[in-house]
């Protein structure tokens, strides 16, 4: 069944139209990819509650495997094309339907037995591939399509009652995994054995993982031991600092990403002190993230608080040079970074952001901590609860 009743889509379709009108538009089209992923699916599954399962290459019977798009159009209901031969009518929010082995074509046929012509937004120009783009270039010659990725996720940004009550039980999943990958890490498993645990809890939980990383030791400065997969097949030794993620969906598609750093056995003092700073560096910009902060502010001053600590700067810092971002269905705008914020990026009362911190000690080693909060009209709410290791 769906988890969120028919009338939060309806008033999502609202925000959306109303922002196109805004725009000047009276038609937009918006597609997602599903698949197995989850980073381009999030428009689909906010407007409609669709996530197509199928992957695979083009074959002479279909194209653009699990791609999929909604026709949004003022004063009518949306219309949702899926790759898929039926929809599932138990768990969609939009009863106009189409089903086709080529989506892309499908939708362009469907705007011109419309009428539809001129201005039409786009929405999925980053992930959308070059020979699909053609495909609906050939069937709507009269439309003039406008880039305009961000119309849907503008909505996104500010969270409903409902959908922030579906992140407190995502993040109650997101601080057990997390629990369990470090009591795996620090406790003589190998990476993968702790993030197989980890991954049991997020399906256990409802969930989809995403990304479970694993590091330890002297490749502490990037991301991943083993980047194909995430995790190692190596086991954490005493003396050793350890890093985990755990990047999944975990519940009706939300996403969070928290991060923590440990020791194996007792840290020393150089390693208290790293794995601390980094931690009060995300405290401290937490507790900045009130309504109507800029972001800037709060990457300035997360700049000053990683020059005062000193260190050196690893690849890891320099693979991500924010203090966090939004979040929701995926990793959401706007970032907190002074090379990424815009300066009309501020705080929002019921925005979802993840704030993290990058260290580094030469001789040390990397920390990295993340948390995920809930920005309260009076205060935040903090939805990992994964102990520090400090």
């Amino acid at each position: 069944m769906r988890y969120f009743p028919i009338d939060e889509y309806q008033d999502r379709w609202t925000r959306v139209l109303m922002l196109m009108q805004e725009q000047g538009f009276e038609t937009a089209v918006v597609f997602g990819r599903g698949g197995g992923t989850t980073d381009n699916c999030g428009d689909i599954l906010y407007l409609t509650n669709h996530y197509s399962v199928s992957g695979g290459t083009d074959s002479l019977i279909w194209s653009a495997r699990s791609f999929s798009g909604v026709i949004l159009r003022q004063g009518r209901a949306p219309q949702l094309h899926i790759d898929e031969p039926e929809p599932r009518t138990d768990l969609v929010s939009v009863t106009d339907v189409h089903c086709d082995n080529h989506p892309f074509v499908s939708i362009g046929r469907a705007l011109v037995a419309q009428g539809v012509q001129g201005r039409v937004a786009f929405c999925g120009s980053q992930f959308v591939p070059v020979k699909y783009w053609q495909q609906l270039l050939a069937e709507t010659p009269g439309i003039d399509w406008v880039v305009c990725d961000d119309l849907v996720r503008r909505a996104r940004m500010i969270k409903s009652p409902r959908e922030l009550d579906a992140y407190r039980i995502a993040g109650e999943a997101a601080t057990e995994a997390m629990d369990v990958l470090m009591q795996g890490l620090t406790g003589g498993m190998t990476e993968r054995e702790a993030a197989g645990e980890a991954a049991r809890v997020v399906v256990r939980r409802g969930g989809r993982p995403q990304a479970i990383g694993t590091n330890h030791g002297d490749t502490m400065d990037y991301d991943y031991r083993f980047p194909l997969t995430g995790s190692s097949g190596d086991t954490p030794r005493p003396g050793d600092m350890v890093r985990g993620t755990v990047h999944a969906a975990y519940f009706q598609g939300y996403y969070l990403d928290p991060g923590r750093t440990a020791v194996v056995g007792r840290a020393t003092a150089d390693q208290q002190r790293l794995i601390g700073a980094t931690v009060r560096i995300v405290q401290h910009l937490s507790a900045m993230m009130r309504p109507g902060v800029r972001l800037l502010d709060v990457a300035a001053e997360g700049d000053r608080m990683t020059q005062e600590f000193g260190g050196e700067v690893s690849a890891l810092m320099k693979n991500f040079p924010f203090f966090g971002h939004g979040i929701g269905l995926s990793f959401e705008q706007p970032r907190i970074s002074t090379v990424m914020s815009l300066p009309t990026d501020v705080v929002r009362e019921n925005m979802v952001f993840g704030v993290e911190a990058f260290l580094a000690s030469e001789g040390v080693g990397s920390a990295f901590v993340e948390d995920i909060l809930i920005i309260g009209r009076d205060s935040n709410e903090l939805l990992t609860r994964s102990p520090y290791h400090i």
